[in-house]
């Protein structure tokens, strides 16, 4: 028997003090405990406020399509020679006009070549200026039967073979020209160089790139457009494209429009050109509108709307008294925003402003 009661002691005193003492901290054994109870509130009367009926407005549904701005044209600049890099006179985010120079390359053995090349075609020109002097002479000696045909027929293959020598060194001098012109690569256009990827010293080889550069002014929105709007998208037809960074819209025109889905995500790729405006540039982000349909929307003024922390509420006029009701917001514009829930078609509510803007008093 005592042992039992041992048993009990242990188990039923430590949680009875922790009752006791979770109750103490409640404020169970307190006194001046203060009693909650309703507070009545004085129902407040419309009299005098201004009023706002809240009326459907029917306004398009915007799809957006997130994309980002490319260039039309972007080049990678490389080498169509082997040779060290002399000088990269640009620098990334210059501005280039077309047949500005872009890189110089070590052009000295080019140099070379092209001086040994015309050296041997003087070489070449003499001697077929020296067998046209003697094809002359043979031939008016073969016609008077001076000198018999066939000495007559080597002078005309020595002048045969050194005009055809000629012709082969001019084309050698012309091949040595287009080489060394490859040592000094010029823009295509006006541009902007993006960046540069070689330094001075460095080996340039056939199709590694120096650098890049777009053209300026011709700037693309590539966006992906899911199958079910891509009837909605056609060649020519203009589109809203809004630049978040520049907080800016603009109005673009579709150019480019890849007929093929992509399997993985069931989109297609489409292009809109994009005007020129100071302050875009490739890279960023931005979201085209496409207009799929019409719907009834509830739009009710700012000045309506009262704000408490995180909660958005609106002031309902209901027989004469201000009743206030918690209402969902969505999107803001020209000084109205949008009512998603809380709200319906024909409700009146009031404004913080002393005259109506807009709707029925």
């Amino acid at each position: 028997m005592a042992r039992l009661w041992k048993l009990l002691i242990r188990g039923i005193l430590p949680v009875a003090l922790i009752v006791f003492m979770m109750a103490w901290l409640a404020g169970v054994f307190r006194s001046d405990r203060i009693e909650g109870r309703e507070v009545p509130v004085a129902p407040r009367k419309a009299e005098g406020v201004a009023a706002y009926t809240v009326t459907p407005v029917r306004r398009p549904l915007i799809w957006q399509a997130a994309g980002t701005v490319q260039p039309d044209e972007k080049t990678a600049v490389s080498a169509r020679i082997l040779a060290a890099v002399l000088q990269i006179p640009v620098r990334a985010g210059q501005q280039v006009r077309k047949g500005d120079l872009l890189v110089r390359l070590d052009d000295r053995d080019l140099r070379s070549r092209l001086a040994q090349a015309k050296d041997a075609l003087r070489r070449a020109q003499v001697t077929r200026d020296i067998a046209r002097r003697d094809y002359e002479r043979d031939k008016d000696l073969v016609e008077k039967k001076a000198i018999p045909p066939v000495e007559f027929d080597h002078t005309r293959l020595r002048l045969e073979t050194a005009e055809a020598d000629v012709a082969r060194l001019e084309n050698a001098v012309k091949e040595a020209e287009v080489m060394l012109s490859y040592a000094e690569i010029y823009s295509p256009y006006d541009g902007v160089v993006i960046d540069t990827l070689a330094d001075v010293g460095d080996l340039a080889a056939p199709g590694r790139v120096l650098l890049t550069l777009y053209e300026r002014g011709r700037l693309m929105f590539e966006a992906a457009i899911p199958e079910q709007y891509t009837r909605l998208v056609r060649l020519g037809k203009r589109f809203r494209v809004r630049i978040d960074s520049m907080d800016r819209s603009l109005t673009g025109v579709v150019k480019e429009y890849i007929p093929t889905a992509d399997p993985a995500s069931r989109t297609m790729l489409a292009r809109v050109s994009l005007p020129d405006v100071p302050g875009l540039y490739p890279g960023m982000f931005g979201r085209m509108d496409i207009e799929t349909g019409v719907a009834e929307h509830l739009l009710i003024p700012e000045t309506a709307v009262i704000q408490v922390g995180q909660i958005t509420m609106v002031d309902v006029i209901e027989d004469g008294i201000l009743r206030r009701r918690s209402v969902q917001l969505g999107r803001r514009a020209a000084g109205k925003v949008e009512v998603l829930s809380g709200l319906a078609p024909g409700e009146r509510i009031a404004l913080r402003k002393a005259e109506a803007e807009g709707g029925g008093q």
